[in-house]
């Protein structure tokens, strides 16, 4: 949806029907000015793309030190210009945005191919000026969840916790396995496999540099499957809300974020200040970098 910043709004496997994009059932569809509330107004569900930081801070480089830069990044406040290319097995969708705040051209083109359950994305990100910019990204795919569901991460990946719904439900900052062990004072919570909304916990992670690039998240009847090149692509964060938390007071949300990331999340001013890790994006050049999305039915 080009009027909504590029919103991918629903991810269908015809062959179950199953609906694999979260949609949120009090938040209607609408354009949004950059001035405008993510949470209260354009947490919509779906899938949008953060860029060029996750959460809101200001941008600590010259020349660009101090500029305000806003929740989920700036892409889905703007409508973005969309081109449809269509051939006799392929449909490619390519959304460009124009930067805001920093002076820079975001692509993310997306290839879906007749009789395939396959989507390709590819992105790109290309800096206009002499002047270097930093940046970090992340996908922002919410999934709809049931009781039962598997997250299937490598066994090597290490996360860090960025927030836990209550304070102190993990206790350890970092190097953390998932699923990481949850400190409730009534009842352990096993994350093998995903509880009902009655566990009323949430968290966020994001990880240390992958070996491996897949994450999936498996139902009854198939998967949903994320592949990438992890030297591309170094990271994924984790937004779990299992019945903890919304953003209008209203009752709590019920999804998942699995959110393929390039550096520390979720401020690209602590990504750049406290972790060291970000991206520079040289001047006048580009950065490509690609996800393969996978559905699979059982």
């Amino acid at each position: 949806i080009p009027e909504l910043g590029g919103k991918i709004n629903s991810l269908k496997d015809l062959r179950t029907g199953r609906e694999w994009l979260w949609s949120n059932p009090r938040l209607s569809f609408k354009p949004l000015r950059n001035a405008d509330s993510y949470i209260t107004e354009a947490d919509t569900g779906g899938w949008d793309e953060c860029f060029p930081t996750v959460a809101p801070c200001v941008y600590p480089s010259p020349p660009w030190a101090g500029t305000a830069l806003q929740d989920h990044g700036e892409l889905w406040s703007q409508a973005a210009q969309l081109d449809i290319i269509e051939n006799q097995n392929q449909i490619t969708l390519r959304a460009r945005w124009q930067g805001c705040a920093l002076p820079y051209v975001f692509e993310r083109t997306v290839t879906l191919t007749a009789a395939s359950a396959d989507l390709h994305i590819e992105y790109r990100v290309e800096n206009q000026t002499n002047t270097p910019i930093n940046f970090i990204w992340s996908a922002h795919p919410l999934l709809a969840i049931e009781p039962g569901m598997a997250l299937l991460l490598p066994a090597s990946a290490r996360f860090n916790r960025s927030i836990s719904i209550p304070e102190g439900l993990i206790a350890q900052d970092s190097d953390l396995l998932y699923p990481p062990s949850l400190s409730l004072p009534a009842n352990e919570i096993d994350l093998t496999s995903l509880p009902d909304a009655s566990a009323a916990v949430a968290f966020k992670l994001w990880s240390d540099p992958l070996s491996e690039g897949r994450a999936a998240l498996r139902a009854q009847d198939g998967e949903f499957r994320m592949h990438w090149n992890p030297n591309q692509l170094p990271g994924i964060g984790i937004w779990l809300n299992l019945g903890a938390w919304s953003g209008d007071d209203g009752h709590p949300h019920y999804n998942l974020g699995l959110e393929p990331c390039i550096g520390a999340q979720d401020s690209l001013e602590e990504a750049i200040t406290k972790h060291n890790q970000f991206t520079t994006l040289a001047p006048n050049s580009a950065r490509t970098w690609q996800l393969e999305i996978q559905l699979t039915n059982q």
